[in-house]
């Protein structure tokens, strides 16, 4: 059976073969049923009975090719048949093959003008040249309208199925499409992540580094020590590195999923920063409640950024952080005294950028919905201010906030080259 199941798939893969057999077996019932002028009569086989009955398995082999005039041909060859002989034959079969061809290959007005050409062309045969009654003239028509039903159903079920497999391959690329995307969100998604810490911790090794060398020969166990900074921010950077590098490289391998950071590792964040000799003056929030994970990672993010700059701008100054919980939103503020190094020889602080910190967390905190405003105050020092709502859609309460737009507060965060000039070029 497998076998056969084989051989009928080989076979079909070769129409013109499937026609020529098609052809074949037709012939092969005229040759043994010549046909008869009533029911249960039988007319001799003759060489009128052959050559049309050989001519109309000649125009079938090639139904393909030229399917109205194959059609053409079995019609006549049907009606020849009947003026000749005034009997009925199987040799219509070939006309009904015809006609079922022409209904599935042409267009909707080519196969009805056909079908209906071809019933009237034997209908009207059979009334001026065969005769008999009603229901004798009409089974031909009969027979030529349901080849052509049949020829409808078979399209009909093969354009069913084709859209099937249309449906069923847009599904799979947008499924494709879909992991893709999501795929490349999440590595947009990582590598952002691993820029903030990498800048985080070049920016603790930068001041580090001009401690260093300030107090290398008046200090040593000081230099000692931020050098040991220096190189625990170094080894941290290189594993990040190593991280980013392999997202960007790896196409179909699985992504890293390290949990993200959230408000509960501010302490060790604040840490970080006292060691690198930043005060930080803060308390921890007794309870904030349950947070979406997003806004504990924006808000994280965006003190580690402030904080990050006042170490790069104002590594004397006393930063404040607060945090503060409305029933609707988070409140970030961030400020500093704005204080400078005192003497000309305090280690200088190496420019690390022009504002990308600072549309960095601009961008944090559109995506969440919530507004951000930062600039300097009137005291000599800057502030960052963050509301973050706890619901899609909703706006802080805070008065230096709510209600403002971006492009419309003096304060807003602007460009890099904008700050570069009128705030020190903070980032």
């Amino acid at each position: 059976m497998e076998r056969l199941i084989r051989f009928c798939r080989a076979f079909a893969r070769h129409p013109l073969a499937l026609d020529l057999a098609l052809a074949l077996v037709i012939l092969l019932i005229n040759l043994l049923v010549p046909g008869g002028k009533h029911i249960g009569e039988r007319i001799e086989l003759n060489a009128t009975v052959v050559v049309l009955a050989v001519v109309g398995a000649a125009a079938v082999t090639f139904r393909r090719q030229a399917p109205i005039s194959v059609l053409v041909v079995c019609t006549g060859v049907a009606t020849a048949f009947e003026i000749a002989e005034q009997a009925k034959s199987p040799i219509v079969l070939y006309m009904g093959v015809a006609v079922f061809t022409v209904v599935l290959s042409k267009d909707r007005l080519t196969r009805s003008v056909a079908v209906i050409a071809t019933a009237l062309v034997t209908l009207l045969m059979e009334v001026l040249f065969v005769g008999g009654d009603v229901l004798d003239n009409l089974g031909l028509v009969f027979f030529v309208l349901f080849s052509g039903a049949i020829g409808e159903a078979v399209r009909n079920r093969r354009a069913w199925l084709h859209e099937l497999e249309e449906r069923a391959l847009r599904a799979e690329r947008s499924r494709d499409e879909e992991a893709q995307r999501r795929v490349i969100e999440e590595r947009l998604r990582i590598a952002h992540e691993l820029h903030d810490v990498i800048a985080h911790h070049i920016a603790l090794m930068n001041v580090q580094s001009g401690v260093a060398a300030h107090v290398l020969r008046t200090q040593p166990d000081e230099a000692e020590r931020a050098l040991a900074l220096v190189r625990s921010g170094g080894r941290t950077v290189l594993q990040e590195l190593t991280v980013l590098l392999g997202v960007l490289r790896r196409s179909g391998s699985p992504l890293p999923t390290a949990p993200a950071p959230s408000l509960s590792e501010l302490s060790a964040l604040v840490q970080s920063f006292t060691a690198a000799g930043v005060k930080v003056d803060w308390t921890p929030p007794e309870s904030l409640g349950e947070l979406p994970d997003v806004i504990e990672l924006t808000a994280y993010r965006i003190i580690q950024e402030s904080l990050t700059n006042v170490l790069k701008h104002a590594p004397t100054a006393t930063a404040h952080v607060q945090i503060t919980r409305a029933p609707r939103n988070l409140t970030i503020t961030v400020t500093d005294s704005g204080a400078r190094p005192a003497s000309a020889t305090a280690p200088a602080i190496t420019h690390l950028g022009a504002g990308h910190g600072l549309i960095g967390m601009r961008e944090r905190v559109a995506a969440v919905g919530g507004e951000l405003v930062a600039g300097p105050e009137a005291t000599g020092g800057w502030a960052v201010r963050a509301v973050l709502p706890l619901e899609t859609g909703d706006v802080g309460d805070h008065p230096d906030i709510a209600g403002r737009r971006p492009d419309t507060d003096p304060q807003r965060v602007p460009g890099a080259g904008e700050f570069s000039s009128r705030s020190g070029g903070r980032c």
